[in-house]
């Protein structure tokens, strides 16, 4: 994790599925000319052998937060499960949260009748705890077979250039030629419906917290008109579902906003921190 430097109001920054902290790199010069200490949470690293669950990625954002007073919590795409988490367990801890491009969770993960989600979601953490097992064999397979060096970096490239109108920065991919990060990566993807479970059956028994809250929509690389309709709409129901929180919609940005974008995440930032007093 980076540490940051002492004084002025607190940020911290949860990378999506599969970033790590260089993600961050343009919006972090924003920040901190506004006044802001900033801190960045780094890509996870192995549980001692078990998946990653919501209770983890919670336990990192604590961590994070410590020396940051009480900060505004940014995160993208899939890190806005454990960052809501984080908010509904520990609301005194934060002034608020920015939720970049927020991933959706199926409210039928804890519906008694929506037994194929549930079923998703328990095989979710079977299968990445599987991975999670072996992965020390796979980072050797994916290194020496020089597998990792190949296709990581080439998938990244690809990835960016659906989710950024930036060129690929050829930096940021250095760390996907890593056994270690693809393996991580690919635990990530598979815990995911999982962790989306853990978060809706939080939320049935938790009130939402009252911090402010604004929830980035971005339209643009949703290839469907019913896609955006359905990103949108789901988007402004998680706004609605916190008391003080706000959506706000990007038509023609793609999912890397704080990539293409990073002055509006800042923006976002201070708002949220106007309106905890912060």
């Amino acid at each position: 994790m980076t540490r940051p430097p002492a004084g002025g109001p607190g940020v911290l920054l949860c990378p999506g599925m599969g970033e790590g902290a260089e993600t961050w790199d343009r919006l972090v010069p924003l920040l901190r000319a506004a006044g802001h200490r900033v801190g960045r949470l780094d890509r996870p690293g192995p549980a001692d052998g078990r998946a990653p669950t919501l209770t983890d990625e919670v336990a990192r954002i604590d961590a994070g937060v410590a020396g940051l007073g009480r900060p505004v919590l940014v995160a993208h795409s899939a890190a806005a499960l454990p960052a809501e988490a984080y908010a509904r367990r520990h609301p005194g801890r934060l002034a608020g949260l920015v939720l970049v491009d927020p991933s959706l969770v199926d409210p039928s993960l804890v519906d008694p009748g929506g037994t194929r989600a549930v079923g998703w979601a328990r095989w979710s953490a079977w299968s990445a705890g599987a991975v999670t097992t072996v992965a020390p064999v796979l980072v050797g397979v994916l290194d020496r077979a020089g597998l990792a060096c190949r296709l990581g970096p080439w998938a990244w490239r690809r990835a960016v250039r659906r989710m950024s109108v930036r060129p690929p920065d050829p930096a940021s991919a250095v760390p996907y030629g890593s056994g270690a990060v693809l393996v991580g990566a690919l635990v990530q993807l598979l815990a995911h419906p999982a962790v989306a479970a853990e978060l809706a059956a939080l939320r049935a028994v938790t009130a939402a917290p009252t911090l402010p809250v604004r929830v980035l929509t971005v339209l643009g690389d949703v290839p469907t008109a019913a896609g955006r309709a359905a990103w949108r709409v789901g988007h402004a129901r998680l706004a609605a579902s916190f008391p003080a929180g706000r959506q706000e919609v990007f038509r023609d940005a793609r999912h890397l906003l704080h990539v293409d974008q990073p002055a509006a995440v800042a923006d976002a930032v201070a708002a949220v921190g106007r309106d905890s007093g912060s």
